[in-house]
């Protein structure tokens, strides 16, 4: 798979999100062209998704309902960018 490629499918299944978009970026921009771009991608979404359930967990028992939906929004956008690339 090209970068192009890559890229692509991510688009195809995050973008048009800010969020999405900068997973987007992200990803395109530490793209592996050995081929091990996907393990690359999912290392970078599972750190991205652990971080983001930690933030959640925080917020949610400091009582802040609002931060800890916005977290779960972002978990969901990068769980589907992971899918895509199962």
């Amino acid at each position: 798979m090209t970068k192009e490629e890559f890229a692509n499918v991510l688009k195809t299944a995050v973008g048009g999100t800010a969020y999405g978009d900068e997973i987007i970026a992200d990803l395109t921009a530490h793209f592996d062209e050995t081929g091990k771009y996907a393990q690359t991608a999912k290392d970078r979404l599972d750190e991205r998704i652990a971080t983001l359930k930690g933030w959640e967990k925080k917020h949610a028992e400091e009582g802040d309902a609002d931060k800890a939906a916005a977290e779960a929004a972002k978990i969901a956008i990068a769980e589907k960018a992971l899918a895509a690339l199962k």
